[in-house]
């Protein structure tokens, strides 16, 4: 009996620690904007055959199921913008499916709402999210959804133009969290800014009092009245996002905002005014050390010389800059005009013309030789 009473009390403690291990209570992940699918800048691994910005995106987002794998909080939320658009790839469809069947296996209650790169805008075309609705563990809301899970109530509204109309009022005695993917009036914006034509947004106080409400669309960081969460994008999506932090947020008593890696994006300006092209050719191929596989931008600004911008040389600049994922040379300089007596609007007959030129370039020693040509070929 005492061997059985011991036996029985380390099974007891190993399923207290099994438990421990496999769930921590009241900790949510949340996460949006992975959008996944992007192909940018062209460039391909050669392992793989596949867009590096194409990988950069997937490495990101299984950053976030690494954590949650490990971790297996209580709720993974994903607020909307999956997919980057709504046919993706088949290689990105089966990359999905085998990070959430790694979240199913570990039990871990994952909700997922729709947001406007992959709601389809024509009838007749599947959602790419429905393709995971049979996933155990996983609930996929293709429409506005209220679910209870232990001591949560979750509220989901998926992209709409009008999702004020679909927000229900929260249940007392739950821990009530509303999914939103839109943007909430007050919020700082990033790239999205130009990838949606949407311009609706909607008040904070028009939103009734949730315990936490988990948004998507914003890809940046930012909590608003304290319960108002974007946790961001998971990489940078391109230059207007290239001071951003990027990763999700864990709601753990405190929400805590853990940054994903992104590859290195970088910006430099060039002033040009009272430079010579061959010192800003020079000035821009010293920045252009230590780039390999960034992203990186040079722009050149300022007033100079028409005869100055020529010399620069942008082809020597280029050839530096190849070991970079992807190079942009922009050019927003402005030449300053040369007087040119051409550009004289009055039309003068042939010996003013002769004498307004020689004037200008102090030649006017050869008037009267030019003067007498004329006469001759025109018969005077």
């Amino acid at each position: 009996m005492i061997t059985c009473g011991i036996i029985l009390q380390e099974n007891l403690e190993l399923r207290k620690l099994f438990k421990d291990k496999t769930r921590k209570e009241n900790m949510i992940v949340h996460t949006a904007d992975s959008h996944l699918g992007i192909t940018r800048y062209f460039k391909i691994d050669p392992e793989t055959g596949l867009n590096i910005r194409l990988l950069d995106f997937c490495y990101a987002f299984r950053e976030v199921i690494d954590f949650v794998v490990e971790n297996r909080p209580e709720l993974f939320l994903i607020s909307g913008d999956l997919f980057d658009k709504v046919n993706p790839t088949n290689f990105i469809r089966k990359f999905v499916q085998r990070e959430l069947f790694r979240v199913s296996d570990v039990n871990v209650n994952t909700f997922i709402i729709p947001g406007n790169h992959e709601t389809p805008r024509t009838r007749g075309v599947t959602n790419p999210l429905a393709l995971y609705m049979s996933i155990p563990h996983i609930f996929v809301g293709l429409k506005p959804f209220e679910k209870k899970m232990g001591n949560y109530k979750i509220y989901g509204v998926p992209y709409t133009e009008n999702p004020e109309d679909h927000i229900k009022r929260p249940e007392r005695g739950y821990k009530n969290i509303l999914m939103l993917h839109t943007t909430i009036e007050g919020s700082k914006l990033s790239s999205e800014r130009y990838m949606s034509f949407d311009e609706s947004t909607i008040l904070p106080s028009k939103i009734p009092e949730y315990d936490y409400v988990a948004l998507g669309h914003i890809h940046k960081f930012q909590i608003l009245k304290e319960r108002f969460v974007y946790p961001g994008s998971l990489e940078k999506y391109d230059f207007s996002e290239i001071d951003d932090d990027k990763g999700f947020v864990v709601i753990d008593k405190d929400i805590d905002f853990i940054k994903t890696k992104t590859r290195e994006m970088i910006d430099f300006n060039i002033p040009c005014e009272n430079k010579t092209g061959f010192e800003i050719t020079e000035e821009a191929l010293e920045k252009l050390e230590k780039i390999n596989d960034k992203i990186v931008r040079v722009s050149l600004e300022g007033k100079l010389p028409a005869g100055d911008k020529k010399n620069i040389n942008y082809q020597k600049i280029r050839e530096r800059a190849n070991s970079a994922l992807y190079f942009i040379l922009k050019d927003i300089t402005l030449s300053e005009k040369v007087s040119d007596f051409r550009e004289e609007k009055l039309l003068f007959s042939p010996k003013k013309e002769l004498k307004n030129y020689l004037e200008n370039s102090n030649q006017s020693f050869a008037y009267e030789a030019g003067a007498g040509i004329i006469d001759e070929v025109l018969g005077f």
